[in-house]
């Protein structure tokens, strides 16, 4: 069912006008008194994740009030979509930034929670149909016009995906990257933002629960990709996690917030946080399509027409 469009307006326009406002203000504390913000506040200001996380969060709740009950996403799956962008939000624009900046497994809960947990959530709540209902219809009209619409579609390849989520991740693990990151907030917020637009793609194409005559690909593909894309991320964050040298020494040059533990085991927690949560991801992808094949299937049976009389012997999921 195609979700219906709605234009934009005074709402919108007043929605908009009050995050770019709000962004100014706190863009303007975060330079001048920064002292003298809350932990909730940004500690580096990074407008495109603000502003971002901010529009997209009142798009989805707009999205909502329009939806029907018959069509209304089931709970947990706003759950999902809103722990996902408030994960992104806690990580990236609240004090935790200073954390994440002092400790090398803080770090990495931070970019991986930009580019696999968060976006694991919001694409597992599979939010397509609300937002659409909540985005205004000339933004969606964008995404079809053919400057847009074809690398789009070369970027959702799963293989292609894949392969940026890859790269994006591992090119910020070098410690040379890493260094000039974290000494460079510019560079910082870039390698946010590219976290978390690669982790959105990938995780987007890979558990679109669609058929492939929607989807593109078919499920098979996407399982596949999801989770093969694992292996070498394991072995990246293994030679992170079990090596005995500390790749990772702008944390002794900015003081650990946590000096009890040594570098080397901030290391090893850190490859660690890199290694077993986000292969669990990998290995859910497999249950959670398998989950939408289910679905997909039953409701063909559903749509089928019976002829009269006919009589049903196998259904082809459960084999009943």
């Amino acid at each position: 069912m195609t979700a219906p469009r709605y234009r934009f307006d005074q709402t919108d326009r007043r929605a908009i006008t009050a995050i770019v406002l709000a962004g100014i203000v706190i863009d303007l504390a975060c330079r001048y008194v920064p002292a003298d913000l809350p932990w909730i506040a940004p500690f580096i200001f990074n407008a495109p994740i603000f502003g971002l996380t901010l529009i997209f969060g009142f798009w989805y709740a707009r999205g909502l009030r329009r939806t029907g009950p018959a069509d209304m996403p089931r709970l947990w799956r706003r759950i999902c979509y809103f722990t996902g962008v408030a994960s992104i939000y806690i990580v990236a624009q609240t004090h935790f930034e200073y954390a994440a900046q002092h400790m090398f497994f803080l770090n990495r809960l931070q970019q991986m929670t930009l580019g696999v947990f968060g976006p694991f959530l919001i694409a597992f709540a599979w939010p397509r149909e609300t937002l659409a209902r909540g985005v205004p219809a000339e933004l969606i009209a964008l995404t079809t016009r053919p400057a847009l619409r074809r690398p789009l579609a070369f970027l959702r390849y799963p293989i292609v995906a894949a392969i940026i989520m890859i790269a994006v991740t591992d090119v910020w693990l070098l410690p040379s990257v890493d260094f000039a990151s974290m000494i460079n907030p510019p560079l910082y917020a870039v390698m946010n933002i590219a976290m978390l637009a690669s982790g959105l793609l990938f995780w987007l194409v890979v558990l679109d629960p669609r058929p492939r005559a929607e989807a593109g690909t078919s499920y098979l593909f996407r399982m596949a990709t999801g989770f093969l894309v694992m292996f070498p991320q394991i072995l990246v964050a293994a030679t992170v996690a079990l090596s005995t040298v500390n790749y990772y020494d702008f944390y002794d040059l900015c003081g650990r917030l946590y000096p009890s533990i040594s570098p080397i085991q901030d290391q090893l927690i850190g490859g660690m946080i890199q290694w077993i949560p986000p292969g669990m991801l990998n290995t859910a992808v497999l249950f959670v399509l398998l989950n939408a094949i289910r679905k997909n299937e039953d409701q063909q049976t559903r749509e089928t027409p019976i002829p009269t009389g006919a009589r049903v012997i196998e259904a082809k999921w459960t084999g009943r």
